[in-house]
């Protein structure tokens, strides 16, 4: 046995002298080909992408603006045409966010732990302009906010048009602790329904709600977005959190009782505390542990809520009003909303249904696997099937099939022209029957 060993080896060794010979003279070198072969990428989906590219690295979100793709990868951030793939430019940045309605869109980028960001033409990657100073950046489809601090207790909140950088308007704040020198941190609202398979934001920036709170030690700041005025200092009571949504300031109170959780929900006027409505025993899926602590925010879209009854079944709730919008049937479970329509999984997990918020009537129904998963926005429903993997556009009124694909990968966009779909460093565009990017 130790014979045969050793003629082994001395084999393994002689033909690796001869490759190490042959590679060396240029006789004949497979490693390129090897290389090739590991860097080849199988098909995003099936029908095949428009396009489909090698990216340097994964990328952390992909954004569309104004017809320009923008990478958001780990150090850098780049743009690439929609319409073929090609790269365009790349700029180095930790974070990028985008601001601005269609036509006047523009790339927010920054280190992390530096003060300060940059603004770039999405088309070019060239500055426009740059700020020093700010603390943290909020964007949105129809303005940005940034927060410059003079010492820890004295700071500036201050709006602006994305593109052109004119002030809107400015308030001041005693402080904002929590920022980490980075881009929108998160304020007390709602956590929007998100899946696996699709990025948390698919169809990019909303508009700036009319309120919005800023945390404070102990204390949120309210602002009135409009006009840019402290129009309220809320305190967190003993065994409550408060939330903002559809206009209001939500009140979730939640106290230990024998064998649960006693709950109140209140709204009240933003300005005025006046109690708008009041709901008792409604659970907003907030609460984790014995002691009723709420250490998470409620999910919701919009206006829309969603809560459990003290009678088991979810309901989709109007922030403003209190009114239910839709509620689901016995056993059945609302997995997405935009805040428009919803869409619901039978107790049998075999079929999806869909409504629109606050009328009775079905939108359509349709079976899926009990592990599909949905997203819903303004312009369709994608629904992500399993067994086989299947990426479903659907209209959002009728249900009927917009595009439907095999497919694996993450859709990390949704655009007017189809899919950005993204597997590992492979980004790719599916585009939808008929459409041109």
């Amino acid at each position: 046995m130790a014979k045969g060993r050793s003629t082994a080896s001395g084999w393994l060794v002689a033909g690796l002298l001869v490759l190490i010979i042959l590679v060396s003279t240029g006789v004949w070198n497979p490693f390129p080909a090897i290389w090739n072969w590991i860097n080849t990428s199988a098909t995003l989906a099936d029908p095949t992408p428009k396009w489909q590219e090698r990216l340097g690295g994964v990328p952390v979100h992909v954004l569309d603006a104004d017809g320009t793709v923008i990478v958001e990868q780990r150090e850098s951030v780049e743009g690439r045409s929609l319409a073929t793939g090609a790269h365009l430019w790349q700029q180095e940045a930790d974070w990028t966010a985008l601001a601005g309605s269609a036509g006047r869109t523009v790339v927010v980028t920054g280190k992390l732990l530096v003060k300060g960001y940059r603004v770039l033409d999405p088309r070019t990657g060239n500055q426009l302009r740059k700020n020093d100073k700010a603390a943290a950046v909020w964007t949105f489809a129809d303005a940005m906010i940034d927060v410059t601090c003079r010492t820890s207790q004295d700071c500036v909140l201050t709006a602006r048009e994305p593109a052109s950088g004119d002030e809107k308007w400015r308030a001041d704040l005693p402080g904002v602790g929590f920022v980490l020198f980075a881009d929108n941190p998160d304020l007390p609202g709602l956590r929007p329904f998100e899946v696996d398979q699709a990025d948390g934001s698919l169809t990019g920036s909303g508009r700036m709600p009319r309120y919005l709170g800023f945390p404070i030690d102990d204390e949120i700041h309210l602002v009135d977005t409009r006009t840019g005025e402290v129009v309220n200092v809320l305190k967190n009571a003993k065994n409550e959190r408060v939330y903002l949504a559809g206009g209001r300031v939500l009140h979730s109170e939640a106290k230990p009782i024998s064998g649960g959780c006693e709950q109140h929900l209140i709204a009240r006027d933003p300005i005025t505390n006046r109690v708008v409505w009041r709901l008792d025993g409604f659970n907003l899926g907030t609460i984790s542990g014995a002691a009723c602590d709420q250490r998470s925010e409620p999910r919701g879209a919009g206006s829309a809520l969603l809560a459990t009854r003290p009678d088991g079944r979810q309901v989709l709730l109007d922030a403003a009003d209190g009114r239910q919008l839709l509620v689901a049937p016995v056993g059945a479970k609302i997995i997405a909303t935009d805040g428009v329509r919803a869409v619901l999984r039978s107790k049998d997990g075999k079929t999806l249904t869909a409504y629109q918020l606050g009328e009775p009537d079905v939108l359509w129904s349709r079976k899926a696997d009990p592990k599909a998963n949905v997203s819903v926005t303004r312009t369709h429903v994608v629904v992500f099937d399993r067994k086989p993997d299947r990426i479903r556009v659907l209209a959002p009124d009728s249900g009927q099939p917009v595009v439907e694909a095999a497919s694996e990968a993450k859709v990390l966009a949704l655009l007017p022209q189809g899919l950005l779909l993204g597997d590992h460093r492979d980004l790719g565009l599916l585009t939808f029957p008929s459409v041109q990017p």
